[in-house]
């Protein structure tokens, strides 16, 4: 199902993480790679496969492993350093999930191969709250609902990050500077 909101987790997850550890470039990246899992409409419209199958819509593309291995690939040109390229597998893995999820939590969804190539089932999530029945694939109706369900608690999501990277090191300072005391224990010798 096409949706207008796709790319927004990931750069509500470069907001959170903060501009020095997810730079602009693999926010761009992170932006692709949550788009990327509907290329497997192009295997539809070819033949390769119908909706149900495990090449058709929803299938190999929206699994776990295929955002586990998109991750990993993408990494390959995240700089030298094994931690850099680790987290980059890990931003873009998490930003190539965001897609089958937000698919998810629709209801009108098509249901997920989530666990392929272990298992071709299709699996639906049990809280599909975001309500788009009734509603067309394109235009101003789907926006608002996508903005209000998705935009809005990404928004948020962003901005607890954000204020929580900006809280972080006065919390930690006053942590450090607070002296220790014991109560209750008195040491005395005889």
């Amino acid at each position: 199902m096409a949706t207008y909101l796709h790319f927004a987790p990931a750069i509500a997850l470069a907001l959170a993480v903060g501009p020095q550890r997810v730079g602009w470039r693999l926010a761009l990246a992170g932006s692709l790679f949550a788009v990327l899992p509907d290329v497997d409409f192009a295997l539809v419209a070819l033949g390769f496969d119908r909706y149900s199958g495990p090449y058709g819509h929803r299938g190999f593309t929206h699994s776990i492993a295929f955002a586990l291995t998109l991750g990993a690939l993408g990494s390959l040109w995240a700089g030298p350093g094994w931690r850099r390229r680790l987290g980059a597998a890990g931003f873009l893995a998490m930003c190539t999930v965001s897609h089958p999820l937000l698919d998810g939590l629709m209801d009108t969804a098509i249901c997920n191969a989530w666990l392929w190539p272990m298992d071709e089932a299709r699996i639906c999530l049990d809280w599909r709250p975001v309500p788009m029945r009734g509603v067309p694939l394109f235009g101003m109706q789907r926006l608002q609902q996508e903005l209000l369900w998705i935009g809005m608690p990404l928004l948020l999501l962003a901005n607890a990050g954000m204020l929580l990277r900006w809280a972080l090191p006065s919390l930690r300072s006053a942590v450090v500077s607070t002296p220790r005391t014991t109560k209750g224990l008195s040491c005395t010798s005889n």
